[in-house]
């Protein structure tokens, strides 16, 4: 059975804000982690601080992103 989490107090679906951008960056639509911060805030994504960095769902981080991304563009 292949382990999923490095940590058993962080949730699945829980990703670093920090990683999130990073990974975004690559899509080449580049977005701050404060940028992802505000969003989270905007639309009411729950974040949750483990040391010094916020976490916050993937999957809700993915659809910010495309919404961010899409309002960016036009579409």
């Amino acid at each position: 059975m292949a382990v999923s989490l490095i940590s058993p107090y962080i949730a699945a679906d829980e990703t670093k804000l920090k990683d999130a951008a990073d990974l975004f960056a690559e899509t080449g639509h580049r977005i701050s982690v404060t940028t992802l911060e505000r969003l989270c805030r905007r639309h009411g994504v729950p974040m949750v601080k483990h040391g010094r960095a916020n976490y916050a769902s993937w999957s809700r981080l993915l659809q910010l992103h495309r919404d961010w991304v899409n309002s960016r563009i036009g579409g």
